[in-house]
Order: C-alpha cells, then structure tokens, then sequence
C-alpha cells in the first residue's frame, strides 16, 4: 500500500478534478450552425454586431449597406475578431457584402435574389439599416420627414416582403426580425425626434401585422426594440449636440448606463435561433429598464 503526503493528495485530486471537468454546456436550440443569415446595415453599428453574433454562432452571413467597400471591411473586421480569439482562432465564417440602397425596390429584388444564388438558401432576415434625426416637429423639412420613413419603415418592408415571398414560394420555415427601438413605444427626452419616434412605431406594428398574416406558413416575424446604446449613430449624436445628453439620458435608466452594442448579441442570437421556436408577433425590448418609468 502506497501512503501519499498530503500535498501528494491534493494534486491528485486537483489532477482528477480537471481531467473528468465537463465542457460549457448550451442548450443546442440556440445554435445558428447550417442557417443563413442577412443583415441589413451591417456594415456598422448594430447590423456589424449581430452578424458577429451570427457568425460566432455558426451562422452563414450576409452584409448589406450602402457601400461595398464598406461591407468588405466589416466583414474583414468580423472575421478578424472572431480568429483572434482562442476558441475560434481555427473557424473562419463564410461571409459575404452586397452593395444596396434599401430604398430602391429593384435593388433590393436583386440583391436578395444574389443572395439566394450565392447561399443557396437563406433563413434569417435582420432589418438593421435605418437613421435617427433630432429635429422638432414645427422645423422640420418633410424632405427629411419622407427619407427618414423610406430607410426607417420602406428598407424594412422591402426586405421583409422579399424574404416572405421566396419563404412562401419554396414552403420553407422562415424567421424576420425587424430592428424597432423603445422610441416605438415611448418618447424619451430631451431630444425632439417625432420623425424617428413614428417610423420606429410604424416598423413595430409593420411587425405584429405580418406576424398574423405569415405565422399560418410557418414564418415568424418580431422586433428587437433597443433602448440606448453607444454605436456609431449616438456617438455621432453626442459630438453634435454634446455629452450634457447622455447624462440626461442615464438618470431615467434604471440601470444606470449607456448598453454597448455587442449586449445585444444573445437577445438577437435568441430571436434568431430555434430557442424562440414559439416567438412571433412580439417587441423585445432591451432598454435598462428605460421604459419602466
């Protein structure tokens, strides 16, 4: 019989206890792996952080903004990203840009139909693509009115009717989700934004109304309704009318902060994934606790 110190005791069982130590666990539903996935706007902001989210989760990709060099180098940031990283340093996602005005009906007819040729399928819609504009409403130029509802509401359904039909057309289980914000449900302050309020509420309802009408074919549609969070857009917003608004903006969040985009990656991974097999017609709000008050 061999008698072991105590010290020999104590790495043996540190020993065992890391070579029987079972890997992460994740409910498998909310893998991305075989399912492709088009975002809109990806090209930053948000778009740039839930095709990230997407392709960490075994997704297929596609991006899509207004300039393709710019598409080009988000994904090559994407990709970057995701090789830097010990536990994916060996996976490169299989990403692809397109160059589209969400605006123009025939290129959003031919950009989705590129997409379906190059993917062979595609599964997952993200709306990401959209402008915000703080102007008060007896100064503000219908010109602006009417862009602000093209990019925001029109880019939105453009896309979604071209992901409805093909998802019709071939009886296949599609998932859209369309991105809102809290200001479809609310009008924060002090900003004056009723331009960007009613086109985010419009894209809201836009939502529920397709929800009924495609649940029936095994399509679901929802919105992502995020409360502020530091992309590109607000960073701009604070140089413009300065940083005394964030601080206006902290006291009514419970939470006490400004979000960083990438916070919201697990919610559109969940939206996205089979994890939410039963969501359609919904507005997932992701603001702090912004509209509790």
């Amino acid at each position: 019989m061999i008698l072991l110190s105590t010290t020999a005791r104590r790495c043996l069982f540190r020993r065992l206890l890391t070579t029987t130590r079972r890997s992460l666990m994740t409910l498998p539903s909310f893998s991305l792996e075989g399912k492709t996935c088009v975002v809109t706007g990806a090209a930053r902001g948000l778009g740039k952080e839930f095709l990230t989210a997407f392709a960490l989760s075994g997704a297929r990709g596609a991006c899509i903004d207004l300039s393709l060099e710019s598409g080009n180098n988000s994904l090559k940031h994407i990709t970057e990203h995701i090789t830097s990283k010990p536990s994916t340093a060996s996976y490169k996602p299989e990403l692809r840009a397109y160059a589209c005005d969400v605006t123009s009906e025939a290129q959003v007819k031919d950009t989705w139909g590129a997409i379906v040729k190059d993917f062979g399928q595609v599964d997952v819609l993200v709306t990401a693509a959209g402008i915000v504009d703080n102007v008060e409403g007896e100064n503000y130029a219908f010109a602006r009115w009417q862009k602000m509802f093209d990019i925001n509401v029109n880019g939105s359904f453009l896309f979604a009717r071209e992901a409805g039909k093909y998802w019709i057309e071939e009886k296949k289980k599609g998932n859209v989700i369309l991105v809102s914000s809290m200001s479809a449900h609310i009008c924060v302050r002090p900003q004056k934004q009723a331009a960007y309020n009613a086109s985010k509420a419009a894209v809201s309802l836009m939502g529920k109304s397709l929800a009924t009408e495609w649940a029936p074919k095994g399509i679901r549609v929802n919105s992502l309704c995020p409360g502020y969070m530091k992309t590109d857009l607000i960073i701009d917003l604070l140089a413009k009318e300065g940083t005394y608004i964030e601080d206006n903006w902290v006291k009514d969040i419970p939470m006490g902060r400004l979000a960083h985009p990438s916070e919201l990656q697990g919610t559109i991974v969940w939206m996205a994934s089979d994890a939410s097999s039963y969501l359609t017609g919904s507005d997932i709000v992701v603001d702090g606790g912004y509209t509790c008050w």
